[in-house]
C-alpha cells in the first residue's frame, strides 16, 4: 500500500492537529464510561441496556481502525482527517440529540468509527513522515500522553458537564471540541492528494469479513460483563461466529493481492509481546474504570465529580513518569520501565485488598497516585518496543494493532472483572446469609440495639423490627460487596505482577540515543 506523502520535513501543524484529535477521541470514551448511569436516566432504560451505548462505540471504532490506512493512503491523510473529524462531529450530534436508545446506539457506531481513528491518525503521520530517531520517539510521547494523561480525568469531566450542563452535554461538548480539529485538518497537507485507486481496489472483502467478526466477538465478551459467556446460548454463539468470520479475512488477508495489512510485523518478537503486554496492561486501567468508580458508587454513594476528585491526582503523576519515561528511555533498557509500570498497578491494587465498608475515599488516593504513575511508565515503554523496526510500509499495520489492542484489553479487562465482581458478591452473600441466624447471640445484639435505637422515631413494634431486619440486610450487602472488591483486587493483583515478569520475555533493544547515533553514523 503506498501512496504520494509529502515527507520534506516533519508536518508539524499536521501533528500538532492530529494530537488534539487524539486526545478529544482519547478522553470521551473514558468520560461516557464514567457517566453512563446518567446516559442511562436519561434515555429512561436500564443500566443493563444502556452499556450498549458504550459496546456500539468499541465495535464501530474496531471498524473505523480495520480501514483507516487505506482511507488515509487513498485520500490522503490531511483529508481523512477532515473527514474523519467531521463524521466524529455530526455523530457526536446525533448522539446529542438522540431521543431514544436505538437511535444512541446507531449514533455512538458512527461516532465510533470515527472517533477510532482520530488517535491512530497521530500515530499513522508519525510513523510515516519520521525515520527512527530522537525525534520520532518525542512525538510518540506525545501520542502516549495524549492517549493516558487526562485519563484520570474523565471523572472530573464527566461529573463536571453532566452536574452543570446534563446529559447531553457529554456529547455536545465532543462537537463543539471537534470543529477546530477539522478547520486545522483540512489545512494539513494540503498538497497531499493520496492514490483513489487504494480505495478502489482495496480488499473490502477482508475488510468486512474482520470487522464483522471482529465486531461479533467484541460485542460478546462485552455482553459477557452481564450474561456471562456460557449462561446464555447466543453470547458463544457470536464468539464462535465472530471467530470464524475473522478467520476467513485473515486467510483472505493472506491470498489478497493488495492486503490492507502486513501481518509480517507479528514475526517481530518486541511487537507481539508488547501487544500481549498491553492486555496486562489494561486490566491495571480497570483502578480507574471499573473498582474505584464502582466501589466509590455503592458503598459511599458517590457521583462521577466526586469520584474524580479521588482520581485526578492521576494526572500530574501520569505526567511526571511520561517525562522521565522519555529520559530513560533515551537512555537505557525500556524493559526496567515496563515492568515497574506494570508492578506500579499491581502495588496499587495490592494496597486495596482489605478494602472494606469502612474505607474512606481519601484512602485511595495514594493508590490513585501510584497507578498514575504506572500509566505513564508503561504508555511510553511499551511504544519503544512496539515500534521497533517499523518502517513507512509496516508502520501502518503496527498502529492499527496497537490501537485494536486498547480497545479490546479495556473491554476484556472490564467484562472480566465485573463478572468476577458479580459472583463473588453473590458467594459471600451466600455464605454471610447462613452465618447470619438470627439465634446466633451476636446478631441477636445487633437486631436489639438497631431496633432500640429505631424506637426513638417509630412507636411500631413491628415496623421497628422490619427496619432493623433491613438495616443488617444492608450491612451484610455491603460486606459481601466489599469482599467480592478485595477479591477482585487480588486477582487484578496477580495478574499485573505476571506481566511485570513476562516483560523479560521482550528482547533488549537499543536505546533511542543509540538508535540515532547508528543512523547518524550510517
Amino acid at each position: 500500500m503506498r501512496a504520494t506523502l509529502e515527507t520534506q520535513g516533519p508536518p508539524t501543524i499536521a501533528l500538532a492537529t492530529a494530537a488534539y484529535g487524539a486526545l478529544v477521541g482519547s478522553l470521551f470514551p473514558v468520560v461516557t464510561v464514567l457517566s453512563l448511569s446518567d446516559v442511562s436516566g436519561g434515555l429512561g432504560v436500564s443500566l443493563d441496556s444502556a452499556a450498549l451505548v458504550n459496546t456500539m462505540q468499541n465495535v464501530g471504532a474496531v471498524a473505523g481502525l480495520l480501514i483507516a490506512p487505506t482511507l488515509a493512503f487513498g485520500l490522503g491523510r490531511g483529508r481523512i482527517m477532515a473527514l474523519s473529524g467531521a463524521g466524529f462531529a455530526l455523530a457526536s450530534l446525533a448522539c446529542a440529540i438522540s431521543p431514544n436508545l436505538p437511535w444512541m446506539l446507531f449514533a455512538r457506531l458512527l461516532q465510533g468509527f470515527f472517533g477510532g481513528i482520530l488517535p491512530f491518525m497521530l500515530m499513522l503521520l508519525v510513523m510515516t513522515t519520521m525515520r527512527p530517531g530522537i525525534q520520532r520517539f518525542s512525538w510518540l510521547i506525545v501520542f502516549a500522553g495524549t492517549t493516558s494523561i487526562l485519563f484520570g480525568a474523565a471523572a472530573s469531566v464527566g461529573g463536571f458537564l453532566v452536574d452543570h450542563l446534563g446529559w447531553r452535554s457529554l456529547f455536545w461538548v465532543q462537537t463543539l471540541l471537534t470543529v477546530p480539529y477539522v478547520g486545522a485538518a483540512m489545512r494539513a497537507l494540503p498538497k497531499e492528494r493520496g492514490n483513489p485507486a487504494l480505495v478502489r481496489t482495496a480488499d473490502w472483502t477482508t475488510w468486512s469479513l474482520l470487522s464483522v467478526g471482529l465486531g461479533m466477538v467484541l460485542f460478546a465478551v462485552s455482553e459477557g460483563e452481564r450474561h456471562f459467556w456460557f449462561e446464555s446460548w447466543w453470547v458463544p454463539a457470536l464468539i464462535v461466529g465472530g471467530l470464524v468470520a475473522s478467520a476467513q479475512g485473515l486467510l483472505g488477508l493472506r491470498n489478497a493481492s493488495r492486503p490492507i495489512f502486513d501481518l509480517s510485523v507479528f514475526r517481530t518478537p518486541s511487537f507481539t509481546w508488547a501487544i500481549i503486554l498491553s492486555i496486562f496492561f489494561r486490566f491495571g486501567q480497570m483502578f480507574v474504570l471499573l473498582i474505584v468508580p464502582q466501589f466509590l458508587a455503592r458503598l459511599q454513594g458517590f457521583r462521577a465529580a466526586e469520584v474524580g476528585n479521588v482520581l485526578l491526582v492521576m494526572v500530574p503523576a501520569t505526567g511526571l513518569a511520561l517525562a522521565v519515561g522519555h529520559y530513560w528511555l533515551r537512555r537505557y533498557d525500556g524493559r526496567w520501565l515496563m515492568s515497574v509500570g506494570l508492578a506500579c498497578f499491581s502495588v496499587a491494587a495490592w494496597q486495596c485488598v482489605g478494602l472494606n465498608s469502612q474505607w474512606a475515599a481519601q484512602q485511595l488516593w495514594r493508590p490513585a497516585l501510584i497507578s498514575g504513575l504506572g500509566m505513564g511508565f508503561f504508555s511510553v515503554a511499551v511504544l519503544q518496543f512496539a515500534i521497533f523496526g517499523a518502517n513507512i510500509q509496516t508502520g501502518p499495520t503496527i498502529g492499527v494493532f496497537f490501537n485494536l489492542a486498547r480497545v479490546f484489553g479495556i473491554v476484556a479487562g472490564s467484562s472480566t472483572l465485573s463478572h468476577l465482581l458479580v459472583e463473588r458478591e453473590k458467594l459471600h452473600s451466600a455464605e454471610m446469609g447462613v452465618a447470619l441466624g438470627v439465634t446466633d447471640p451476636q446478631v441477636a445484639d445487633r437486631l436489639i440495639s438497631t431496633a432500640n435505637g429505631f424506637a426513638r422515631f417509630a412507636s411500631d413494634p413491628a415496623g421497628v423490627q422490619a427496619s432493623s431486619l433491613a438495616s443488617l440486610a444492608r450491612a451484610a450487602s455491603q460486606q459481601a460487596f466489599a469482599l467480592a472488591f478485595s477479591d477482585a483486587l487480588t486477582i487484578t493483583a496477580l495478574t499485573l505482577s505476571l506481566g511485570a515478569l513476562l516483560v523479560w520475555v521482550l528482547p533488549p533493544i537499543p536505546s533511542e540515543a543509540k538508535t540515532s547515533a547508528t543512523r547518524v553514523s550510517a
